[in-house]
């Protein structure tokens, strides 16, 4: 006999996988979508605190700009098994157009602007330009603690949209089991706020980055192809068009 009313179990949500996961480890981001919790230091809730603020003043300046220009576009996906929400989405003579906007600190910033966007960021605009099936994309990286802005124009990339799927499905299958997937050691696990979870001790992690800095995923990630870049703070119409 089925039971019905106050009394039924209730059937549980299938989780999503958040957008900002994509460029993690497959073993945090299963760990996020569980529930395990996060050793945040109050360096990093300020640092969460200033990228809202910039985050906000960020959306009103391109509203101000730009008259068609939406923030906070909702993305849902049963298939992908992702939701979130999109920093912008801009309208322009070639057809929408989706903005990431990301703050970091200087000494993370001066990389970026020497080396190409961070493979965490790039994910993230990758992954809404896959669900959401728009071809232009933007990534804008602000300095949280000088002036300074970095703007990278993309566009939507088979490699990166085929290997999301992968890890995204990995992700999914993990948490459908409860079980963490195995760790993918890198000096990322130095400024990981999960690393407890992997390492007994600092010291025992510090051993193991040392012993395997880079990240190695599988499969590997895909190339960063971008179209153009701009140092200004605020690029030209023409830029942005």
């Amino acid at each position: 006999m089925a039971i019905t009313g106050e009394n039924a179990p209730k059937k549980r949500r299938p989780k999503t996988f958040s957008p900002s996961l994509a460029g993690h480890c497959l073993r945090y981001a299963t760990m996020e979508m569980l529930g395990f919790g996060r050793a945040i230091d109050e360096e990093t809730r300020d640092a969460m605190s200033q990228g809202s603020r910039r985050h906000k003043a960020f959306q009103a300046e391109l509203g101000a700009r730009f008259p068609m220009v939406k923030a906070e576009v909702a993305l849902k996906d049963d298939g992908w098994g992702v939701s979130g929400r999109l920093d912008v989405l801009l309208e322009t003579a070639r057809g929408p157009e989706i903005i990431e906007y990301k703050t970091v600190g200087g000494d993370i910033f001066d990389v970026i602007q020497s080396t190409g966007p961070l493979v965490s960021h790039w994910a993230q605009l990758q992954l809404y330009l896959a669900v959401s099936a728009v071809e232009h994309g933007l990534l804008v990286v602000e300095n949280r603690t000088q002036d300074g802005r970095v703007w990278y124009r993309g566009r939507r990339d088979p490699a990166w949209e085929a290997w999301l799927k992968e890890r995204i499905q990995r992700v999914h299958q993990a948490v459908a089991t409860r079980r963490l997937p195995s760790r993918e050691i890198s000096f990322r696990c130095l400024s990981c706020d999960r690393w407890q979870r992997c390492f007994p001790t600092a010291e025992a992690r510090q051993h193991a980055v040392d012993e395997h800095p880079a990240w190695e995923p599988v499969p590997p990630v895909p190339p960063i192809r971008y179209d153009h870049v701009s140092y200004e703070d605020e690029p030209s119409a023409e830029f942005l068009a």
